[in-house]
């Protein structure tokens, strides 16, 4: 099974429909075959051309499966994603279960197109009194980490923040640090544990950092700049935030293994917590 490209659907705006089938991964040494999801979604043709948030990425990849290989880290929990592009993490939240799914970004055409991907998928309602009273909607909102304000970012507080293949400009880093360190801030400074395992597996202590409940963040990311990178570690700690890497432990099931231009290896997982 591959990943399904409609040609059909090829129009002058560059995009072209996609359909991902994450498959039900091997339990035990059984092999299994059947989809277990199937998401929908308007991707750019070409991400080398400024479309990257229309664009298909590695991280977003990664993301869905860790989501998809540990359900009860985000069954019935607030979610918001930062930088959502194409809205796959959303949909595969959804499915999961979370109780309330938010997506941002803050690239108009991209947002455009994030919601006519979630109605594709039967996800999208653009009342927001539809949205309170159904489970089975996600949220899309316009989101500039530059132009946030305080009260905007303090009124999106979830229990889990995500992101995947954010942190790619040096110049935003600050302002990306800043709105984690605002929807990370705890109010009472708790944190839980909990016990967390893979989909139809024993459930088991989370052997990483994801014992703590939130609020906490998860950032699949490819380090493609290390200069980049350090700009961000360097200032989250400055922002007395934790960033651990996670991947190793944390290491998502396999449920694209047909999509062989899907480099897992490339990715690296991070959980971000606040120190203060």
């Amino acid at each position: 099974m591959s990943s399904k490209a409609n040609n059909s659907s090829l129009n002058m705006s560059g995009k072209i429909c996609k359909e991902i089938s994450f498959l039900s991964p091997t339990y035990n040494n059984v092999s299994s075959n059947q989809v277990s999801l199937v998401a929908r979604l308007s991707c750019s043709t070409n991400m080398l051309e400024g479309d990257t948030g229309c664009s298909l990425w590695p991280s977003s990849l990664f993301l869905s499966e860790f989501i998809l290989s540990f359900p009860k880290l985000f069954s019935k929990k607030r979610c918001f994603e930062l930088g959502s592009g194409v809205g796959l993490v959303g949909v595969c939240l959804n499915y999961v279960g979370a109780s309330k799914v938010i997506l941002t970004d803050g690239d108009a055409s991209t947002l455009i197109n994030m919601k006519a991907n979630m109605e594709m998928n039967n996800l999208y309602a653009e009342d927001s009194e539809l949205v309170k009273e159904s489970k089975n909607k996600v949220e899309c909102k316009y989101l500039s980490w530059e132009e946030a304000s305080e009260s905007d970012l303090w009124d999106c507080r979830t229990d889990l923040v995500l992101g995947a293949d954010i942190i790619y400009n040096p110049s935003c880093v600050p302002h990306l640090v800043r709105v984690l360190s605002t929807l990370l801030g705890r109010e009472d400074g708790r944190c839980e544990t909990v016990n967390v395992g893979r989909d139809e597996e024993p459930v088991n202590e989370v052997p990483w950092n994801g014992a703590t409940r939130g609020p906490l963040a998860y950032m699949a990311t490819v380090i493609r700049n290390a200069d980049t990178f350090n700009c961000f570690a360097k200032a989250a700690a400055d922002a007395k935030l934790s960033v651990v890497n996670i991947t190793g432990a944390a290491a998502p099931s396999s449920f694209l293994p047909y999509m062989l231009s899907y480099e897992r290896s490339s990715v690296q997982l991070l959980e971000i917590t606040s120190l203060s």
